[in-house]
């Protein structure tokens, strides 16, 4: 159940079955099947994923329900896959899961009381390919973003490994202006205000999104210590651990929360050199360790504080973070172009599966093939 995804296949992680199991024919994947997620989380639960032969030979498990249509009714089963997973087939779905938060089910008896829109045969082809070609859009934009975050990431190895060659190397601590701290700001412990405070979560992909507005009550010499000043870098403790930036200038005089430590450079460390290099393998493979008794990966200050950097001149610590900022908008780029595709493909479903946008029917209405919903959808 964890390769059904929203209409596509998620194939990160394989199950096999063993040699010595038989198999029935009967549970082998084909071309176009629909497949149900009929148990997962109350979130998760009722997912459906369009079959296009990812694997040579695959077959689905007693979690998952192949979903078989009437060729009366069915040109396509692309397209009732898509039907499927538009936002008020989603909405539906959830409605029809009984049991628990951690384990829910939909029964096949409540799926088949479903209601879905059934256009002639020729438009539900036109409608699937429609949708499988933003389908393919989406994914080769998610496939070179991927390629370009890896390029990326070996740039990163390469000119931090060049860079140790006649660079200064000492702990972490020596380059800062006092030692990396936590922010003091508990979870409840705040009053609105127009004050942003900084969360582990907040901290992604090198960037800080808007902090939650608020303020603690304190106004310790403590708290005052974590105030955002322009050239930190924080570091997310939580949320995405080990994720770091470089506080932008509408976060000056912003705090950040116990979720966060936060670092100041001194002259002789560049802030956005800082940020890279923590955002490097090389960096996070220093500071990033397994919790105590769990497989949680944790940000220890203290180690980070303690790791040993090799810190180049100013000049090249600049060279190398205005190539690696290239990099980002690269990848930002894509990203907002994957963004925008995903959001467009939204919109098309939200219009085609909904009956408020036709496609010409080329081949003329199929006799029989409105369906229960009627001519009108």
């Amino acid at each position: 159940m964890g390769n059904i995804a929203r209409v596509g296949i998620d194939l990160s992680r394989i199950e096999y079955i063993p040699d010595t199991e038989t198999v029935s024919d009967s549970h082998r994947l084909r071309y176009g099947d629909v497949l149900f997620n009929t148990r997962n989380t109350l979130d998760l639960v009722g997912k459906v994923s369009i079959w296009r032969d990812e694997l040579p030979v695959a077959y689905y498990n007693s979690n998952i329900l192949r979903i078989e249509f009437k060729s009366d009714y069915c040109g396509d089963s692309r397209y009732f896959g898509y039907a499927l997973n538009s936002a008020e087939s989603i909405e539906n779905i959830r409605k029809l899961a009984t049991g628990t938060t951690s384990v829910a089910a939909v029964y096949t008896r409540d799926l088949l009381k479903l209601r879905v829109p059934v256009p002639s045969k020729s438009e539900q082809r036109a409608i699937a390919d429609t949708l499988e070609d933003a389908d393919r859009l989406i994914s080769s934009l998610e496939c070179l973003t991927a390629k370009k975050r890896a390029i990326k990431q070996g740039m990163m190895q390469r000119l931090f490994q060049d860079a140790r060659v006649d660079a200064w190397s000492n702990r972490l601590a020596e380059f800062l202006r006092q030692p990396a701290t936590y922010g003091i700001v508990k979870a409840g412990e705040f009053r609105r205000t127009g004050v942003p405070m900084v969360r582990g979560g907040d901290i992604r992909n090198g960037k800080i999104s808007s902090g939650l507005p608020c303020v603690t009550r304190k106004k310790s010499d403590e708290y005052m210590r974590t105030v955002l000043q322009k050239g930190d870098v924080v570091v997310a403790l939580v949320g995405y651990p080990g994720e770091s930036a470089v506080v932008p200038g509408a976060l000056v005089g912003a705090n950040i929360s116990r979720a966060v430590g936060l670092l100041r450079p001194d002259q002789n460390l560049l802030p956005e050199f800082l940020a890279h290099y923590l955002n490097s393998p090389l960096g996070r493979r220093q500071f990033l360790k397994p919790s105590a008794g769990s497989a949680q990966i944790v940000v220890n200050l203290v180690d980070l504080n303690r790791m040993e950097v090799s810190i180049p001149s100013t000049d090249v610590q600049a060279a190398i973070s205005a190539t690696l900022a290239d990099a980002d908008t690269e990848i930002s780029t894509l990203r907002a172009r994957l963004d925008k595709a995903m959001a467009v493909k939204a919109g098309m479903m939200q219009q085609l599966l909904t009956g408020r946008t036709r496609l010409p029917d080329k081949e003329g209405v199929d006799a029989g093939t409105v369906g229960r919903a009627g001519s009108e959808w």
